[in-house]
């Protein structure tokens, strides 16, 4: 396979998981990212729910790239409370194994790493080290998203701590978009230094702004302190797509590449869908 776009649910976080799947195939994605909470997939899902969900995507013909979890967390919190992290990724690894999904996003938030003690790291990896033995059970891989605030906010952190897990099963899921917000390298310095630790790739654009009255505007807190970003369709910010793919094709990465884009205040979900598909199918088609 070389890289196809996928589209992640919760762009059409509105419909149901059913409708999303539909709208996806209709405009033309070949992958399918699925938020794996309510009201796409929560943790009580039955199986009659499961298995409609997995002949949606069975009939539209879509490939499931993820099942994009929300659930870890581990980093500041009581054994009492890891331990409850920990269980509530089990549901998840069944329903993947129902699915036919072999990857889940899994991470342990904490601070970001210029915040971040050794023993937080430590705390992180004893947890993903058993979250990962778990997934092993199931014959899955977990991937860690980069993400600004948080311990794996940049490669290095990121890399960091998959030494100290020390799973092969435990990788990265690859976002420029945090990165830039990270202020830190996100196009081949990136994409080679994780090397076989990338698992998953999603694709978001923004850029910094100083004008905060534009509509879709967040403030995040970064190293250089809180900074107001501008949310934007992919190509009209200011990641340097073009960078990140030929990286990746440089690379051999030959997965998906998911649209997270949620909607934005001017253009709903499926405009969304429909511009992030064309944008990726440009960038892929331009490195193949």
């Amino acid at each position: 396979m070389t890289m196809q776009p996928a589209l992640y649910s919760r762009v059409l976080g509105n419909h149901t998981v059913e409708d999303a799947i539909s709208t996806a195939a209709s405009l033309g994605y070949p992958g399918f990212d699925l938020m794996a909470r309510a009201p796409h997939l929560p943790p009580d899902a039955d199986d009659a729910t499961v298995d409609s969900l997995k002949r949606a995507l069975d009939d539209q013909d879509l490939g499931l790239a993820c099942v994009t979890t929300y659930t870890g967390g581990y980093v500041g919190r009581t054994d009492e409370e890891c331990e409850a992290d920990l269980a509530a990724l089990e549901p998840y690894l069944e329903f993947a194994d129902a699915l036919g999904c072999d990857l889940l996003r899994h991470g342990p938030n904490g601070p970001p790493p210029y915040e971040a003690t050794d023993d937080e790291f430590e705390q992180a990896a004893r947890w993903m080290r058993r979250a990962a033995d778990l997934a092993a059970e199931y014959d899955k891989r977990l991937g860690i998203e980069i993400h600004a605030g948080k311990l794996c906010e940049t490669t290095d952190s990121t890399l960091d701590l998959l030494a100290r897990i020390d799973r092969e099963n435990v990788g990265a899921l690859h976002d420029a978009g945090n990165l830039y917000i990270a202020d830190a390298p996100y196009g081949a310095e990136s994409i080679d230094a994780l090397g076989d630790r990338l698992f998953h790739v999603h694709v978001k654009d923004l850029e910094r702004v100083d004008d905060t009255s534009h509509p879709d505007i967040s403030t995040i807190g970064t190293r250089h302190g809180d900074e107001p970003f501008r949310s934007t369709l992919l190509g009209e910010g200011a990641v340097e797509f073009d960078r990140v793919f030929d990286a990746l094709a440089d690379a051999g990465y030959d997965g998906y590449v998911t649209a997270e884009r949620p909607p934005l205040a001017d253009t709903s979900g499926e405009a969304v869908a429909e511009h992030e598909l064309a944008a990726l199918n440009r960038l892929i088609e331009r490195v193949e």
